[in-house]
């Protein structure tokens, strides 16, 4: 959908609908009474009827006439001001979207008036893209219901120069968040044999290019070389080699801090040795949403270009039963030379990502972010709804929790106290890759801790949020894209 902002009157403007926001306790204000005006009091019989009363979400059509130029407006409630924040607009203008789009329009105009602010104008954006998103890249023939239905235009009306500037930001912001966001849904649900290790590689030096990022990807032979005996002990089992990306995002001048993003890359998980239960192991192609996540939020510093020293890593491997996968009891050795003790197969995700956290030591950073789909019991603990978030730093897990209040990818702080140590002690090597059968959630965090040693470290378990998410106007119920938006803000407010 192209978004465009405008100078222009709604009552002028050639489109297939103009819509108005309402606030619940607000029925009278400027905006609303041009618009009731125009159509010569239907709004007004419209709210008198108790048909409409501006709650939120709520929406309704009216049919102009040729009393403006819009054959349509569109009423959508945005609840009471008193309430109204930037995920309230968010699910609005998703609302909206999809609403316009399911009745065949093909353009819509929105009247922003001066005092709009500019996280609700992103927000609406954001929303409104994401909200259309559909991944159709393998269907050869259209659904009839929804043949030729396309939203392909928001115009967004101001009324000076001025405001047009001021608006411009928020909305080209918006854009370019929500197609990072849209990439890593894209990557997420592509199916593994669309989506190797190899081709994760190849799609991350492809953005690295359009945007300005560095890239270097470490093959097979590189891996062995550098010694990411973990990543490579996970990925013997299956014929496609592993892939470990660097991404990288260097400001303008010296001394800039140094944040550390990194991503999970399984792009497909049968549990290998330990093989999974087959009714759900399709969704597995989902194993790399935490890889998507970072590469879609680098993609967005690339264009963004924030002030800070930003790395992406992505360890990337498939996890395959055959006659050279790891066993359960095998002993491997991590890059940094710690030795751990495999008792599951399935515990591969914190495997590769005991690799990703050693390497990452080097770079000195004051903040290191890994997301992961790493535990179903995060599933248990917290649904679908907010990741399961756990650290060794206080102030990094503050700002990481503002960063999730502020996008609405919501985070929920679980304790990582010493104690849990005990679960992942091994007799016969340093560490075990799994604990006592109790809060797995936190034995996968206590066993990664291990690895992210020397800097400041939150990880995030993003089982329950990458995909299946339900309640909200612009996520779909499969990949959701979850860790983008809040990336980027966390590296913004830096």
């Amino acid at each position: 959908m192209n978004i465009a902002v405008e100078i222009g009157d709604f009552r002028q403007i050639q489109t297939d609908a103009v819509i108005i926001p309402i606030l619940e306790e607000d029925l009278h204000n400027d905006l609303l009474l041009a618009a009731d005006s125009a159509l010569e009091g239907r709004i007004q019989s419209l709210l008198n009827l108790g048909d409409f009363k501006g709650k939120h979400k709520s929406t309704a059509v009216l049919y102009t006439n040729g009393t403006i130029n819009a054959p349509r407006v569109i009423l959508i409630g945005l609840g009471k001001f008193s309430e109204l924040d930037t995920e309230k607009v968010r699910q609005a203008a998703g609302q909206t979207a999809k609403y316009a789009r399911d009745l065949g329009i093909t353009s819509i105009a929105v009247p922003i008036p001066p005092e709009a602010q500019d996280e609700w104008i992103q927000g609406a954006v954001e929303a409104s893209l994401l909200s259309l998103y559909e991944f159709k890249q393998h269907q050869t023939v259209d659904d009839d219901d929804n043949e030729n239905k396309k939203l392909e235009s928001l115009t967004l009306l101001v009324s000076s120069d001025s405001e047009k500037t001021t608006l411009e930001r928020p909305v080209n912001r918006g854009q370019t968040i929500a197609n990072g966001t849209t990439l890593a849904r894209d990557l997420s649900n592509q199916p593994s044999n669309h989506l190797t290790p190899t081709q994760l590689a190849q799609k991350a030096e492809e953005v690295a290019t359009s945007t300005g990022l560095k890239c270097t990807v470490f093959d097979k032979a590189t891996l062995e070389e550098k010694g990411f005996r973990t990543l490579l002990a996970v990925s013997q089992g299956s014929a496609e080699e592993p892939r470990f990306i660097i991404l990288e995002h260097t400001p303008e001048g010296d001394d800039k801090e140094t944040v550390v993003l990194v991503g999970k890359g399984i792009t497909f998980d049968t549990g290998g040795i330990s093989l999974k239960s087959g009714s759900g192991m399709h969704e597995m192609k989902h194993d790399m949403s935490g890889a998507a996540a970072v590469l879609g939020a680098m993609q967005v510093i690339g264009i963004l270009k924030p002030n800070l020293h930003v790395f992406g890593l992505i360890a990337a491997s498939e996890n395959m039963p055959s006659s050279t996968a790891i066993k359960p009891g095998d002993v491997v050795t991590s890059y940094g030379g710690k030795t751990i003790e495999i008792l599951n197969t399935d515990a591969e995700g914190r495997l590769i990502l005991a690799d990703a956290l050693g390497w990452t030591a080097q770079y000195e950073p004051k903040g290191v972010v890994d997301l992961a789909t790493l535990t179903g019991a995060v599933i248990s603990a917290l649904g679908h709804i907010a990741a399961g978030a756990l650290g060794t730093d206080d102030a990094l897990m503050e700002k990481v929790k503002k960063a999730g209040d502020k996008t609405h990818e919501r985070v929920w702080e679980l304790p990582l106290w010493d104690d849990y140590d005990e679960g992942v002690k091994s007799t016969i090597a340093d560490v075990r890759n799994i604990g006592d059968g109790t809060s797995g959630t936190i034995a996968g965090a206590a066993f990664l801790k291990k690895f992210a040693e020397g800097y400041p470290w939150v990880h995030l378990d993003i089982a329950g949020t990458a995909w299946g998410m339900k309640g909200s106007t612009y996520i779909p119920d499969s990949a959701s894209g979850y860790g983008v938006r809040l990336l980027v803000q966390l590296v913004e407010d830096w």
